[in-house]
């Protein structure tokens, strides 16, 4: 335990790119996390961070170091979550990378819940873009990844794999909002509010709309989907997304939630995974188990 204190300092300076950022992170002086990332490099034999007047950079024996660091700090977390439910107490922290349809309703609803059963248990979230939520996985910065249509998932071992059927979201008094289903057609005639290029939701659409024959001209572009949701409830225009990023309480009072024709958008999958050949804590596990039965319901 004693050599883990080191460890952290020298992920912190790596992820701060900067000393005395990471400094004030870890209530130390800059001096002194500086006299023991040099410490370490004389320990070490060679220096791990270049000095730049910008900050502190990895070279490259620093990126072999981190990742030893990155995987020996997740395995002592994995530890004592074991250990704490030996005793009955579930206990550990969960670090997650996740899309942004994720984070919008599933996974606060999904966190809150365990945390009622298990409330020694804390977490990290991260929402991002799909091409950054397995980087972060490889790095050993999050234990498990949840993604509607990650980019690729080589390093990925999954553990759930799920459909999601895209849908039509439009204010309550929108003329579309009294049909009960809807072709791509009828929501260009209205402006289209998408999601970036890249984006799932957006390769989806934008796909079926090329085999249709259809120009996708969004009126606004977001990567967040709480704004497309809010100008779809305002009347203005037709947002797309999943069941899972839909909430019940606005699908019921000032959105409405349309599905679309059956073939008419391919459906997208939502995938929750951990990095390949890497045992997850108690808590992760478990939380994984708890998505699990959510997403089945």
């Amino acid at each position: 335990m004693r050599h883990i204190l080191p460890l952290k300092y020298i992920d912190a300076v790596a992820k701060a790119g900067s000393i005395r950022a990471a400094a004030e992170e870890l209530s130390i002086t800059a001096s002194a996390l500086n006299r023991r990332i040099l410490a370490m490099e004389q320990e070490l034999g060679v220096e791990i961070f270049e000095r730049h007047s910008t900050g502190v950079y990895l070279n490259s024996a620093g990126e072999i170091l981190i990742q030893h660091i990155r995987t020996q700090m997740a395995d002592l977390e994995r530890v004592k979550s074991r250990i704490a439910d030996l005793s009955g107490l579930r206990l550990g922290h969960v670090r997650i990378a996740a899309t942004r349809e994720t984070t919008r309703y599933f996974l606060p609803r999904q966190i809150l819940k365990y945390r009622d059963m298990f409330p020694g248990v804390t977490f990290d979230v991260n929402g991002m873009n799909r091409d950054d939520v397995e980087r972060r996985l490889v790095a050993h910065d999050a234990d498990i990844m949840v993604a509607f249509q990650p980019q690729k998932l080589a390093e990925v071992h999954t553990l759930i794999h799920a459909r999601q059927d895209i849908q039509c979201l439009v204010s309550v008094d929108h003329p579309l909002a009294k049909e009960r289903e809807l072709r791509l057609a009828d929501c260009i005639e209205y402006n289209l509010l998408l999601s970036p290029k890249g984006e799932g939701v957006r390769q989806l659409v934008e796909a079926a709309m090329l085999r249709k024959g259809l120009k996708c001209n969004p009126v606004i572009e977001s990567n967040d989907p709480a704004f497309l949701e809010r100008v779809a409830m305002e009347g203005g225009g037709v947002a797309f997304a999943i069941p899972i990023a839909i909430s019940a309480f606005h699908a019921e009072r000032t959105l409405k939630s349309i599905p679309l024709k059956q073939g008419e958008v391919e459906p997208g999958f939502l995938f929750v995974g951990q990095l390949r050949n890497r045992t997850l804590s108690v808590a992760a596990a478990k939380f994984v188990e708890e998505m699990r039965k959510a997403i089945e319901v």
